[in-house]
């Protein structure tokens, strides 16, 4: 019973090491990286013009770079020519200088299911795959037809296959949406889920996991619409293993629903603003392990200048509390270290197991 209680203590003790040491010498886990909304006009484009395309970068590549896949969402179009969607009140668009930043700074998939990958008409969304296909970028959620849009990204990672595909819930015109002879995205909006759900079924027999990015959710709230929570659990029993949220441009509550996490809003992540909410974000990691979601860690970041950059000691904490307070509807347990356990308890339970001293 002693050596049972003290082998007990050693596995809780090891759950609340961060990823960065108890990860850092096992060859079978694979750390994902998710962040938010990537904008690189206006007054972040101010800001690369003045520091260089690395700047944004700077304080955050670390982690992507020490992670096997790194996932934003790209909310702008990659041009320097179309004409501007018309009766659109914001449009963005961005050098194709900053993928190369991008990639450097170890970001590897771009999802663009969302209401500014057409800001420029179809030549900015035809110019924004050519250039990320040239950088090496791989993308989900938009194409040059229907199908390519619907078709997002496998990525094999030491022989896991992982998949992302992207939707989205803010489409600001009916032309947006990709048909087999025209270039746009894909959406998800309510009745319309079918191609979400069967793309779902058909590549989750091609992956060991499934990451669905969804552009969703009303600008500036803290808690996700009990619509979004549904489409989120609907599309888990179907096969998706991660849920990345984006949209709202502040951060939202994590769920974790049948051991898989659903990012309702991971925020602004390269983005202006000027208020506290909209400046408090995160670098969401999630670590697979026997192709299963073993365990979430949170990076909490404030965004300056465009800029992200973790954040340490207190303000640490009292980001990693916010998140916590924002994800206690969904009753999901974060540590003081940010860290979200997946079914610790049964996996102690199986621990133990193998021991056979009776009680």
């Amino acid at each position: 019973m002693k050596k049972s209680l003290i082998l007990l203590a050693f596995f809780i003790i090891f759950l609340l090491i961060p990823f960065s040491t108890a990860y850092g010498m096992e060859d079978d886990i694979v750390i994902i990286s998710l962040a938010g909304d990537v904008m690189l006009d206006g007054s972040v484009r101010k800001v690369i013009d003045r520091y260089g395309y690395s700047y944004p970068w700077e304080g955050v590549e670390h982690y992507f770079r020490n992670s096997h896949l790194s996932v934003i969402n790209l909310e702008t179009s990659i041009t320097d020519r179309g004409t501007i969607w018309p009766d659109k009140e914001y449009n963005f668009r961005s050098s194709y200088k900053n993928l190369d930043a991008m990639k450097k700074a170890g970001i590897n998939i771009a999802t663009l299911a969302n209401n500014h990958v057409l800001d420029y008409g179809y030549d900015g969304l035809l110019d924004t795959l050519m250039y990320l296909e040239k950088s090496g970028i791989q993308y989900a959620g938009a194409g040059r037809n229907k199908e390519e849009a619907l078709k997002g990204s496998i990525v094999e990672i030491n022989g896991l296959k992982v998949g992302i595909i992207a939707f989205s819930r803010v489409i600001p015109h009916v032309d947006w949406y990709a048909t087999n002879k025209r270039p746009g995205l894909v959406g998800a909006y309510d009745g319309h889920t079918h191609d979400m759900m069967k793309r779902i079924d058909d590549l989750k027999r091609e992956v060991d996991i499934l990451i669905l990015s969804i552009h969703w959710g009303k600008e500036r709230s803290s808690y996700p619409r009990a619509e979004e929570i549904a489409v989120a659990k609907k599309a888990i029993d179907r096969g998706v293993d991660i849920v990345m949220g984006h949209h709202p441009h502040v951060l939202q509550g994590i769920e974790i629903y049948k051991d898989k996490p659903i990012f309702y809003s991971l925020g602004n992540f390269v983005f202006g603003g000027s208020d506290n909410l909209t400046r408090t974000t995160m670098i969401g990691q999630v670590a697979i392990k026997g192709k299963k979601v073993h365990r979430v860690e949170i990076i909490p970041c404030y965004i300056t200048d465009g800029k992200p950059t973790p954040l340490k000691g207190n303000e640490r904490n009292q980001v990693i509390q916010y998140i916590r307070e924002l994800s206690n509807p969904f009753k999901t347990n974060i540590s003081d270290h940010g860290i979200i356990r997946i079914n610790t308890r049964s996996k102690a339970v199986n621990y133990l197991s193998q021991f056979k001293t009776k009680y």
